[in-house]
């Protein structure tokens, strides 16, 4: 009777005793998968649909939530909707959007390539290093080279003019470009990661026959590889521009000056600068929220494509390794140069910085002071945020990835009705981006006595990262058998006495990837928590914000280092202590 009611679909009802009356106890299993079923749902309409609802009613509201005398009013839609100065911002999103994630594809695929395809020696010390700056805080990057290439205080700047005595900036990062390319840095692990895996998947018979053929090497990669690879591409650019449109960290940090034409930025401007208006800030998130919406369907509809590419085979293969000879120096210099710009550089500014009282060009003669790292150890502020920031790093992925394996656990082993509709709601968060989901976030709570307290930060970041440890989880389901599971109900134990004590055992390295990665998120989350901080919440990375905004440089850079120690713990511990590689927790 068990294995009867288990194998009944969703859309079908019991077949009833006799006598035309249902046996209670079908009755009940199928009560209870309908529950879960809706429960699941309903959390998830609360988690993640509610806030994107509710700023859509705040765009459409003259005043606050809390305002009597506010009303419907279509007037802020139609001001974001169809004036100019707006709809400059639009285009200027998409086209800095596109940049970034063409430039961070372009490098991804070089470096992929080298690393899966070449004799390229430490390949495993090198693919650490590419993806490293995944695990970084987007925020502190910035920060870091707006201390190096800011056109007149930037310390490469700074030692240009003296010791090259240049009258002008060597490099500027406060331009549309700098933005860019300081942007794509941190963006390049997405690309490598994608790509990479689809290299190390690819039969490489069809280069083989090139190779054959007298095709040299370049000749291989432009007209085999990248063809084959061509689906990858285009999800990993259509994912990354996704990613790029609702970045607020960079360009906030580095075109706060100029007053950068961004989406995200303006969001936030419109939210906390004087005149506040969060009903127009909410109609510039919905604006942000469709462009989100058209990346995500053009990288699934990518996604979905690369099935007419397979050349995944059931016999096993050897890739052939290009073998560089002379040029292995070239190709270590490029990975070389990379890391150097994404991590090595921001990271020797960022200690500069914070060990002195002001920026100067000579180092050896520089005012060192342990003033700054003082201040951090007394300042009550930092203190309250350091709790603050560890509280959510280890509340939301717990919740997070407990949840996630529930919900996994529910559509591929339970099959409970609505598999689909929970499926979609799982993934929806992956198309709004952090600002516009602070955004939604304000708007429902903010007459609930959940604002301004540290449980709206969690909530937000739950929604926000649950789609990668939903999918971190579903995806090591199906690679487990189902025979363990079955073996422990054949026994008579409960789903979720089975679910505790066997499938979460059996998954366990997948989960363990899972929390580090959404700790790591945690950690470093800027764009929901700059929206929603309160001195009563206040997290490292909005503290750190705080004095940047001040200009007050130095301190600044000991929170971001501080930040930076907290994540490099989070993955030790992910690393050593639960045996998690860092490449598995991507």
């Amino acid at each position: 009777m068990t294995a009867q009611a288990n194998s009944l679909a969703p859309g079908l009802s019991a077949p009833p005793a006799a006598g035309g009356v249902m046996q209670p106890a079908l009755l009940t299993r199928l009560r209870r998968r309908y529950g879960l079923s809706v429960v699941l749902i309903a959390i998830l309409l609360v988690l993640v649909v509610l806030p994107a609802v509710f700023m859509f009613v705040g765009a459409l509201m003259s005043g606050g939530m809390a305002d009597p005398n506010a009303h419907f009013t279509l007037q802020k839609l139609r001001l974001v909707y169809t004036t100019w100065p707006y709809l400059h911002a639009l285009g200027f999103t998409l086209m800095m959007s596109g940049g970034v994630a063409a430039l961070a594809t372009v490098v991804g695929v070089a470096t992929a390539w080298l690393v899966a395809r070449t004799d390229i020696p430490r390949k495993g010390f090198l693919e650490l290093c590419l993806i490293a700056p995944l695990f970084l805080s987007p925020f502190v990057g910035g920060l870091a080279w707006l201390i190096l290439g800011s056109p007149k205080s930037g310390l490469i700047n700074v030692m240009a003019r003296d010791f090259l005595g240049l009258r002008t900036p060597l490099i500027n990062v406060v331009t549309t470009t700098g933005i860019v390319c300081v942007m794509a840095l941190y963006f390049v692990p997405y690309a490598y990661l994608t790509v990479s895996s689809s290299l190390r998947n690819m039969d490489p018979a069809m280069e083989e026959a090139s190779y054959l053929n007298g095709a040299g090497i370049v000749s291989t990669a432009l007209r085999i590889t990248l063809p084959v690879l061509r689906p990858a591409l285009i999800s990993a650019y259509f994912f990354i521009f996704v990613l790029a449109a609702g970045t607020f960290s960079i360009p906030a940090v580095l075109g706060g000056a100029s007053r950068v034409p961004f989406l995200a930025v303006i969001v936030f401007q419109t939210s906390a600068s004087y005149p506040i208006d969060y009903g127009k800030s909410a109609a510039v998130g919905t604006v942000l929220f469709w462009v989100s919406v058209m990346g995500v369907m053009l990288y699934r509809f990518a996604s979905q494509s690369a099935r007419r590419f397979v050349t995944v085979t059931a016999r096993g293969f050897r890739i052939r390794q290009v073998r560089l000879r002379g040029w292995r120096g070239p190709a270590m210099a490029v990975i070389a140069v990379y890391v150097l710009l994404a991590i090595g550089l921001p990271y020797l500014a960022l200690i500069y910085t914070a060990l002195t009282r002001y920026i100067t060009a000579s180092v050896l003669h520089a005012p060192w002071t342990l003033d700054n790292v003082m201040w951090a150890r007394d300042a009550p502020e930092v203190t309250d945020s350091i709790v603050n920031t560890l509280l959510v790093g280890v509340v939301t992925p717990t919740i997070c990835v407990g949840f996630a394996v529930l919900l996994a656990f529910a559509i591929r082993r339970l099959r409970v009705p609505f598999a689909r509709t929970l499926d979609y709601l799982a993934m929806f968060p992956i198309a709004i981006p952090g600002i516009v989901l602070g955004t939604g976030i304000f708007w429902t709570y903010v007459t609930t006595p959940v604002y301004g307290t540290i449980w709206i930060l969690v909530l937000a970041f739950l929604a926000s990262y649950l789609p990668f440890a939903y999918r971190i989880s579903d995806t090591a389901l199906l690679q487990i058998d189902k025979s363990w599971e079955e073996a422990s109900s054949l026994c008579g134990a409960a789903h979720g006495r089975t679910l505790w004590r066997v499938t979460v055992p059996l998954i366990r390295p997948a989960l363990l990837s899972a929390w580090v990665m959404v700790f790591i998120f945690s950690v470093r989350e800027i764009s929901a928590a700059i929206l929603l901080a309160s001195p009563s919440n206040e997290v490292l990375s909005t503290v750190s914000w705080n004095y940047l905004d001040y200009g007050d440089q130095q301190k600044a850079a000991v929170l971001g280092l501080i930040q930076t120690v907290i994540l490099i713990g989070g993955v030790l511990m992910g690393q050593f202590v639960f045996r998690v590689r860092l490449t598995q927790a991507v």
